[in-house]
């Protein structure tokens, strides 16, 4: 019996386990323990849409089976944005959650995280950190031609981290369908695009900052910005994200002109670049389940 002991009278826990710490609860002359897990889970139930609104950032560490069961059966039960999975030497953050649930134009996803690479994507062979002289991503020369689609980024990189991605999550790497630009107009904005198939792309503006800043949409915004036309929950409630934790820049596939595309830098500021600039870096998106 736990009776006329008061709170002040409770030893400090020094060494808080979260999987077996409890909440005492008193009413007259009870008492009872609730796990607090058990507790907050009551507040905050299971589903994207709560899940999405909540940020943790603890390490799940590797994917398991029980991982994959949550996510497909829509719970997403002990998975917050900003929770990261460590996988062969990377860190996979979640930005959210059923982000393209009903999206695209002849597909149907299942439920799903979106995952970004804690700090820069990894291909086989290098990691695509920027150093200023010699790492042109986005292109070799400064242009735009035939839009994202025509660039190096998405015809060598992407193939390349998607390999790796492969390697990673297996069968759980989702394909989804996605809109890239494919042709720029004389004035340097994309009049052309289409819906494509893919396993891995890089985020748009909208999903960076929630609006669009220096991709040049005169003819549409559809080109540039496409079906993620809302900002990822992982940049929405936590501000760090939004300039990569001070990391550095990185390229969004927005096209800003006949030369450059968009970028999102590490000092907090949406910028823009030539696309042969050695100053910015590759984080890419991807959906697992």
């Amino acid at each position: 019996m736990m009776t006329d002991i008061r709170i002040q009278d409770f030893s400090e826990n020094s060494k808080p386990d979260n999987n077996n710490d409890f909440v005492m609860t008193f009413n007259d002359n009870s008492e009872s323990k609730t796990r607090l897990r058990d507790a907050f889970y009551s507040i905050v139930p299971d589903g994207a849409q709560t899940h999405n609104n909540v940020f943790r950032g603890q390490n799940l560490g590797v994917l398991d089976a029980t991982h994959i069961a949550n996510i497909q059966n829509g719970t997403f039960h002990d998975m917050f944005v900003g929770d990261y999975f460590s996988i062969n030497g990377s860190n996979y953050v979640i930005a959210g959650m059923n982000y393209k649930i009903g999206h695209g134009d002849n597909s149907s996803l299942g439920n799903h995280l979106v995952l970004m690479p804690q700090d820069w994507s990894k291909t086989p062979t290098q990691t695509l950190a920027p150093d200023s002289k010699t790492t042109r991503y986005m292109n070799d020369t400064d242009t735009t031609a035939d839009g994202f689609a025509g660039s190096k980024l998405y015809q060598t990189y992407l193939p390349q981290i998607q390999t790796k991605l492969e390697s990673d999550f297996g069968a759980h790497l989702m394909s989804f369908r996605t809109i890239v630009s494919t042709h720029v107009d004389a004035s340097g904005a994309p009049d052309q695009g289409e819906w494509r198939d893919a396993k891995v792309s890089i985020p748009n503006e909208v999903m960076i900052y929630g609006t669009t800043l220096n991709g040049n949409n005169k003819n549409n915004a559809w080109y540039n910005v496409g079906d993620e036309n809302s900002q990822l929950p992982l940049m929405r409630i936590n501000d760090a994200e939004r300039n990569f934790n001070r990391i550095g820049a990185i390229w969004l596939r927005d096209v800003h002109s006949a030369s450059g595309f968009a970028a999102a830098s590490n000092c907090g500021d949406g910028s823009w670049g030539g696309a042969s600039g050695t100053w910015n870096g590759v984080r890419a998106f991807f959906l697992i389940g």
